[in-house]
């Protein structure tokens, strides 16, 4: 299969990302490295265009964990952590995916935990309604100050940093979005996230693959002690993963 390595913004020299053509062809070959499990649950989409999507994305991703381990695509076997996040079973190798309509992200590790997530840009008529239910205030007011026609871009920004940072750190929809704050901006910085298991640190960075493509990623750093505060039992709706 094709995919494409993509260069990013800011030094992270143990990490790779690679873009994904979903709507590219799946090579019989490739389809055949899918595990039963993987087969079943593209079974069930509905519409042929997301089933093929699922199968194209997690083609990609056998092949690529492949060339980095050593091991032959179709051997490999995944393992879920505390929250269900995957992971390699026999390699020293992390990895997440993320998919938006036809656009698949592999990002791969051999020090780091990670995180990453892609959204294809588009208008978002509820931005500020989203905003109100998944943003802390500060996002929330910072998106609502931007001038109209630059909104849905910072909603993305935002939007995939925070799915970034939860992704990073396994724990999903275990974790209320409105309790730490991403920005609505595309810079880099660290952010802190108290979970259930402590303290969490993470490096995170936004990117653009063409006009159309808003992407982030996180880097998990080593772990803090334990905190007090936990930001777990607020009231807000988790956001809801793509990948």
């Amino acid at each position: 299969m094709i995919v494409s390595p993509l260069v990013l913004p800011v030094d992270a020299p143990h990490c790779e990302l690679w873009r994904i053509d979903l709507d590219q062809h799946v090579p019989a070959a490739a389809l055949a490295k899918l595990s039963a499990d993987e087969a079943a649950r593209a079974r069930r989409f509905v519409f042929e265009r997301d089933r093929h999507r699922f199968i194209a994305a997690h083609a990609a991703l056998r092949q690529l964990l492949g060339q980095h381990s050593g091991q032959a695509g179709e051997r490999l076997r995944f393992v879920a952590g505390r929250f269900g996040k995957p992971a390699l079973a026999s390699a020293d190798l992390h990895f997440n995916l993320s998919h938006s309509h036809g656009t698949g992200l592999v990002a791969l590790s051999t020090r780091d935990e990670l995180g990453v997530d892609v959204e294809v840009l588009r208008p978002m008529p509820d931005a500020l309604a989203l905003a109100a239910a998944y943003f802390s205030p500060a996002e929330e007011a910072a998106l609502a100050a931007c001038p109209t026609a630059q909104r849905d871009r910072a909603f993305f920004v935002c939007w995939t940093r925070k799915e970034a940072c939860l992704k990073a750190v396994g724990i999903g929809l275990d974790l209320a979005t409105n309790g730490f704050d991403v920005g609505v901006a595309p810079v880099a910085q660290t952010v802190t996230l108290t979970t259930p298991d402590g303290v969490e640190q993470l490096r995170l960075q936004s990117f653009e693959d063409g006009d159309d493509t808003i992407g982030a990623l996180a880097l998990r750093l080593p772990r803090c002690a334990p905190h007090t505060t936990d930001v777990s039992a607020s009231a807000a709706a988790p956001l809801e993963f793509t990948a």
